[in-house]
């Protein structure tokens, strides 16, 4: 019966148990990046809730290329400037919010680009004392800047009811 070092000889063998320990072949890579990705989507989640403007602006691009769809409003913002004032316009409606994830979010990378889209819960008082929640499809585009995963593009729709 042969085994493995028959097959591969004494060297094969060292560099695949030398591979397997090192992670090459696998996805760990591409798991911690995925990771990372969900991490970037959860602190958004908690900084929207929060109703701290700066805790926000943090996870996002700062340049033109962004753009953002909300549940409450009726256009796309573009750009910075548009995203800002479109995030400033609808948190002062709020008195609290929760956002949990309830399916996903769904990731995947190409290189310096993740793609994440997900179904959270929105649970929500707002000022005039109205409380609900509503299911929210989520879509989020980050890039991958100075290490950190920064939102490029986020659209938030109702779930039909």
């Amino acid at each position: 019966m042969l085994n493995l070092t028959d097959i591969l000889g004494t060297r094969g063998l060292l560099i695949v148990v030398l591979a397997t320990a090192c992670g090459w072949g696998t996805n760990s890579y591409a798991a911690s990046e995925e990771d990372a990705v969900k991490a970037a989507v959860a602190a958004y989640h908690v900084a929207l809730g929060s109703f701290d403007a700066a805790k926000i602006e943090a996870l996002w691009v700062h340049d033109d290329t962004v753009m953002d769809i909300e549940p409450r409003t009726k256009t796309i913002a573009f750009g910075w400037d548009g995203v800002k004032k479109n995030f400033e316009g609808y948190l002062p409606f709020f008195t609290e919010l929760k956002i949990t994830q309830m399916d996903g979010p769904h990731v995947q990378i190409k290189e310096d680009v993740a793609r994440s889209m997900g179904i959270a819960m929105a649970t929500f008082k707002l000022k005039d004392g109205t409380s609900g929640s509503a299911g929210i499809f989520e879509t989020d585009v980050f890039e991958k800047r100075d290490g950190a995963w920064l939102l490029v593009s986020h659209s938030a729709a109702e779930v039909p009811k």
